[in-house]
């Protein structure tokens, strides 16, 4: 986590897990721990975060809070996304009582939901439009600045939503690898949370004439709309005044095409591991630690790094 001044506070967890031949389920595992370590050093540290703050996440918040409502098919992890819900639900109170403004921030999305947000308006059904947001964008707006009208993501992207209303039943019939009480209780008490978080507001915007669209989410409770995830059914088109202090702020941000955001850029910088420092470090230390040889597999030998 990178701040104004020298403000620099670093994060590093190794967890090693049984092969699987579930290779979906391994990325999912990997993909969740990387959310998951995101939002907890946001909360390990934000008593280093001034109120009225500016507090930046690469990626969308929308999807982490509301696509992992399931276990995962790994031994001993099965609960992991009940561990970043609850981390989620950790920062949105945070971050609401101390007026941070917490802002998600993703180079490219696969989303359709302004697509079907529009289709709604002519009187179309909302379910699997056939274009990607950003392809209306690029069709329609080539060679434009400025940014979409705010859409508050309500139940959009939430399955089998009314039953979330029965916490105890949607745990046994979705984690029910949990067989300790406490660890049930525990469950059942973060699913019982889940309609508290507030809704996402969400647009795309293009900070620069023929950039790449960012999309950007934000908790309406940072823009000062109570409306709740579970309140917002399944989305609404807001004021976009309201957000026009964040586009301000992410437009003097941009750097260009690969910098798209110069702050997550330098973050990305700091955290990523090239291939040859996993090789002459990495590599050594855990066979070392782990007392064997380690390899690659067979894929990954294929390429030279």
């Amino acid at each position: 986590m990178l701040g104004t001044g020298n403000f620099n506070e670093p994060m590093l967890r190794f967890e090693m897990i049984k092969g699987s031949t579930d290779y979906s389920a391994t990325a999912e595992f990997e993909r969740i721990m990387r959310d998951l370590m995101e939002i907890q050093i946001i909360i390990e540290n934000i008593d280093k975060v001034e109120d009225d703050s500016i507090v930046l996440i690469d990626g969308n918040l929308y999807g982490r809070y509301t696509h992992l409502l399931n276990q995962i098919n790994i031994d001993n992890w099965r609960a992991l996304p009940l561990d970043l819900i609850k981390a989620m639900q950790d920062l949105y109170l945070i971050c609401r009582k101390r007026s941070i403004m917490l802002v998600g921030v993703s180079k490219f999305s696969k989303t359709r939901v302004l697509t079907a947000a529009l289709k709604r308006d002519l009187g179309y059904g909302v379910s699997a439009p056939e274009y990607l947001d950003i392809e209306l964008l690029y069709r329609w707006k080539l060679g434009e600045t400025g940014y979409t009208r705010p859409l508050m993501l309500g139940t959009y992207a939430i399955k089998n939503a009314a039953s979330i209303s029965k916490p105890s039943k949607y745990r046994k019939n979705n984690f029910s690898s949990i067989k300790d009480p406490e660890r049930q209780k525990w469950a059942t008490d973060i699913i019982r949370e889940f309609p508290s978080a507030p809704a996402i507001v969400m647009f795309h915007m293009i900070p620069k004439a023929h950039a790449q669209p960012m999309r950007i989410d934000i908790p309406a409770s940072c823009l000062g709309i109570t409306s709740k995830i579970m309140e917002v059914n399944p989305f609404d088109f807001i004021e976009p005044e309201l957000v026009e202090p964040v586009v301000s702020q992410l437009v003097s941000d941009f750097g260009g095409r690969d910098v798209y955001n110069a702050l997550l850029y330098i973050v990305d910088r700091e955290v990523r591991l090239g291939g040859k420092a996993v090789d002459t470090v990495y590599k050594s230390v855990l066979g070392s630690e782990l007392g064997i040889t380690l390899d690659y597999d067979r894929s990954s030998r294929r390429f030279t790094f």
